[in-house]
């Protein structure tokens, strides 16, 4: 695997990250955007966690398809601490 390190490493630092994404969306994080200056804000919270969620299933199985030998290493802890 000596070759395909980098890469491992990418995947498996995308998928903590947006695990985390979707850990702090789930326990109450929200996300407003406004579409342009002076528009009202819009909450995109259960859009941005669906996209997520559906990321972090790709990301697992590319994981797999690619490192099937580490596909089910644990990816905790989370890439940033709580404060």
């Amino acid at each position: 695997m000596a070759g395909h390190d980098d890469r491992y490493i990418e995947i498996t630092t995308r998928l903590r990250s947006v695990r985390s994404f979707c850990d702090f969306l789930s326990q109450g994080g929200t996300v407003r955007v406004a579409l342009s200056e002076g528009e009202p804000y819009k909450d995109v919270t259960a859009a941005l966690l669906e996209r997520n969620r559906r990321e972090a299933e790709a990301l697992a199985r590319t994981r797999r398809y690619l490192y099937p030998e580490l596909a089910d290493e644990e990816v905790a802890p989370p890439l940033y601490s709580h404060h």
